[in-house]
């Protein structure tokens, strides 16, 4: 064996714990059933290497193999795919060390909430338990970031280690280092030790790996062939200079992790020669670099007993990588969707109870999670989706992840629609068989009090004469409501004001009116026409251009160019808008980065030099300009106004507002007619609520975090994945004094990335940046993006639209109440039609 140079030679003992895994994508490089076939296949292949290396009598050099299983879901498919006679292999393999378990179920963006990540977490738990196994670590590869609940659900599923490889590619890792355990600080003091790693394919590019060889993030004179055999002379390079520099940093054990694959891909199977290769080096070396096969566990472990003070950090751990979901809008809209009917579900059953074990309801909620579980996962495509967007394989691979974010969806609506059953809804009969009286019953399972709208839906088939001038009648008091019609897929509904307190049902009567459009309430309008005469029903001043439309609670200020320009809290008189704002509320901001070629090398390569940027340095920016400003008829509960704008990338945007009467909130629908474009672009519209003196609160799983405060040194701080909304409470509150300042809640149901750093390209900020501490976020909806140049859908052209509720008073000053009105802004109440009450 040639000796390294002085130089390069490591000066203290070391050991060397190879993990060999796979980093497991579903999609990206096969369509999701292959992947799971695959991955089932590698655990018979670890099993049978596994029991080949544990007998006495055959290959010593197997003898010390180990197969980390990365993720639990590869744990499910080879049970599903093997019948319960072949289990104990499995069993006897984990038992024996030869397949290395961790608590890991898949690898996520920040989409799932918390009760899905317990539900994912859960799966491992329930296995081990059920069959006397150890489980305390969890491995991650690959994915940049987790939110802060992910510690807490991990230390909750009995995980106390968390071992993570993190590839920086338009991404960074925390802390500012690599190869560290820190303790990673939870909302309520616990601690779970992470141990901070290098990349997941490091062992394969220090020639570690027969036939599995890169040179990913190495400068040196070497370029290996991938499929290069004998690695030795490689791995005689650049393993003693890769341990050389840890002990020039400062690194102070004297061991570390590599991990290791198979092959140079995705979805590896595992490989014999690790362990082969393991014992020629063993054999070889002078004894001052020691391999082993080893596991994350054991890896903690020898952390957790070395007398190295290990440093403990508090904060959110944003992943640079949940852009993703701003790569498929509609099918992420449909995903939180559904995650959002099973949360209500959740609320429903502790006041109904739970569905009956093998009902359809409880059907339906399991396939709703696991489609969640499958879309929720870190890949949305195949691995060429951006250079060969045509190809079968990237539209099979693209089409089926989008699909599971319609089956959840299917699934959740199925769910709730068998639970209305349980709560007495009507069943779809035909019209003479329904009977002609229309009953409701509206119901609040939350634990707060909600005002909100009751949509009645009625079907065209059973139109006759309601449509016509139609009354609602509130069966509590006999009296009616004020009522207004919309129009709904295939019908209408007929949408009143309710306040409904928590369990409370509310049962509501929908009868026939006149259908004449004189009468002596007030002055003749022309059907079709609107009404234009000022009076205290058209609530809209205007002077020189601008217009001012007024409420009890608010005041907005429309200028016929400059869109909104005001947004003004009555009660207080505070301005609600962000005095930085560069952009107002809900207009269009876009940006594209030209290519030079028009062919998919091209449109990748452009794409990969972005660094941490979404956009390259030489990005076209194009801010939207206002077409015009609809002030529409005015009804009893809402005062609407349209804005319409152009904005390059887009055919048309129309921004709805209704402007409540009687509380102080206002409901935006934005909806958009997006053009294909090949080229890395970005959507995002601006939502400035961020009034001077106030701090910003995200909503994510487990509880509120302040962006720039609440996080992990040198995370992320450009944009946040959220769940339902964000808010703004006066800094008086965070201390204690409610005081009269205003908050703000903002709910954001169907978009979830909020972007808060500059909008351009140039040196990202990452927390501890002194800059930050002197800037204030300004909030944008991330809409849409295709900037990665690989699993991105390539064009993000058609219809969309995105919805948002603004709401402010003093009664939202703390970040808890406001963050709790934002759920139930995007829960609203539940109408569902019932047959009639006995008695009616």
């Amino acid at each position: 064996m040639t000796t390294p140079t002085n130089h390069l030679r490591p000066r203290r003992q070391w050991t060397v714990h190879l993990i060999h895994h796979t980093h497991t994508d579903v999609g990206f490089t096969d369509s999701q059933r292959t992947i799971a076939r695959f991955h089932a296949e590698f655990l018979d292949q670890a099993i049978a290497l596994a029991r080949r290396a544990a007998d006495p009598a055959g290959d010593a050099a197997l003898r010390g193999f180990r197969w980390t299983n990365e993720c639990f879901w590869s744990i499910e498919q080879w049970l599903a795919r093997n019948p319960p006679e072949r289990h104990p292999e499995l069993l006897d393999a984990l038992r024996s060390g030869g397949i290395a378990l961790t608590g890991t179920y898949l690898h996520y963006t920040e989409l799932p909430d918390a009760d899905l990540l317990r539900s994912a977490l859960s799966r491992a738990r329930a296995f081990c338990d059920r069959h006397g196994l150890p489980l305390d670590t969890a491995l991650s590869a690959d994915v940049n970031g987790f939110g802060w609940h992910y510690a807490s659900a991990l230390l909750d599923a009995g995980i106390q280690n968390l071992v993570t490889c993190v590839h920086s590619h338009h991404g960074l890792a925390p802390i500012g280092r690599r190869q560290m355990p820190f303790f990673w600080q939870t909302h309520d003091g616990r601690e779970l030790l992470v141990w901070n790693g290098e990349h997941y394919n490091l062992g394969n590019a220090l020639g570690l790996a027969p036939g599995a060889v890169i040179t990913y993030d190495f400068a040196d004179e070497l370029r290996p062939a991938t499929r290069t055999a004998d690695i030795l002379p490689l791995a005689l390079k650049r393993l003693p200079r890769y341990l050389r520099q840890l002990e020039d940093d400062g690194y102070p054990y004297d061991f570390v992790p590599l991990h290791v694959s198979g092959a140079m891909t995705d979805n590896a199977p595992p490989s014999e020669g690790v362990i082969r290769f393991v014992h020629r080096w063993n054999a070889a070396d002078s004894g001052s670099i020691t391999l082993r096969m080893g596991s994350p566990a054991e890896l903690c472990q020898a952390v957790r007993v070395s007398s190295v003070p290990i440093p403990r950090h508090r904060g959110d751990w944003p992943d640079w990588w949940s852009d993703g979901p701003a790569s498929t809008p509609a099918e992420v809209r449909l995903a939180r969707a559904a995650a959002r009917t099973r949360r209500w579900l959740g609320h429903l059953a502790e006041r109904s109870g739970a569905p009956a074990p093998g009902s359809n309801e409880s059907a339906c909620l399991q396939r709703a999670e696991q489609k969640l579980l499958l879309f929720t996962e870190h890949t949305f495509s195949h691995s060429d989706s951006v250079c060969a967007p045509w190809d079968i394989n990237v539209k099979g691979i693209g089409g089926g992840k989008r699909a599971l974010a319609c089956a959840a969806w299917e699934a959740a609506v199925e769910a709730r629609h068998a639970a209305l059953a349980r709560l007495g809804a009507l069943a779809n009969l035909a019209p003479h068989e329904a009977g002609d009286r229309f009953f409701y019953k509206v119901i609040n399972p939350l634990s707060v009090e909600v005002t909100d709208v009751a949509r009645l839906y009625l079907e065209s088939k059973d139109f006759d004469l309601l449509p016509l001038n139609p009354r609602v009648i509130d069966t509590r008091t006999g009296e009616p409501l004020p009522c207004r019609v919309s129009r709904a897929p295939r019908g209408i509904t007929c949408d009143v004001v309710l306040t409904v307190v928590p369990g409370e049902e509310v049962v509501l009567e929908l009868r026939t009116g006149t259908g004449a459009l004189r009468s002596l309430a007030r002055n003749v309008t022309e059907r079709g026409l609107p009404d234009d005469i000022a009076d205290d029903h058209t609530h809209a001043t205007a002077v020189s251009g601008v217009r001012c439309v007024e409420t009890s609670f608010l005041r907005i200020d429309f200028d016929e160019t400059a869109g909104i320009t005001g947004w003004i809290d009555k009660t207080s008189g505070a301005e609600l808008l962000a005095p930085n704002r560069v952009h107002p509320p809900f207009c269009p901001v876009y940006d594209v980065t030209s290519v030079a070629g028009q062919a998919g090398e091209d449109m990748t390569c452009a794409r990969s030099r972005f660094g941490r940027n979404r956009k390259g340095p030489g990005a076209r920016r194009s801010v939207g300009t206002l077409s015009s400003i609809e002030f529409n008829s005015v009804t009893d509960n809402w005062i609407p106004v349209t804005l319409h704008y152009s904005v390059e990338g887009v055919v048309w945007w129309r921004v709805r507002l209704d402007i409540w009467r009687t509380e102080p909130r206002v409901d935006v629908t934005l909806r958009l007619h997006k053009t294909s474009v090949w080229e890395p672009e970005n959507l995002y519209a601006s939502l400035p609520f961020a009034p001077s003196g106030n701090q910003l609160w995200l909503d994510k799983p487990g509880a509120p975090v302040r962006p720039w405060i609440d996080q992990l040194p040198d995370t992320l701080t450009d944009w946040s994945c959220i769940q339902e909304g964000f808010c703004s409470s006066p800094l008086e509150s965070e201390a204690g004094n409610p005081g009269t300042a205003p908050g703000l809640a903002v709910s954001m149901p169907d978009s979830p990335l909020l972007q808060l750093g500059p909008l351009g390209y140039g040196p990202r900020r990452v927390m501890g940046n002194p800059d930050l501490t002197t800037d204030t976020p300004l909030p944008y909806a991330w809409l849409m993006t295709n900037f990665w140049e690989t699993n991105f859908d390539a064009s993000l052209a058609g219809f969309h639209e995105f919805n948002f509720r603004v709401e402010s008073g003093t009664h939202l000053s703390t970040p808890v109440a406001a963050l709790a009105r934002v759920h139930a802004l995007n829960h609203g109440l539940t109408a569902f039609r019932i047959p009639v009450p006995v008695g009616s």
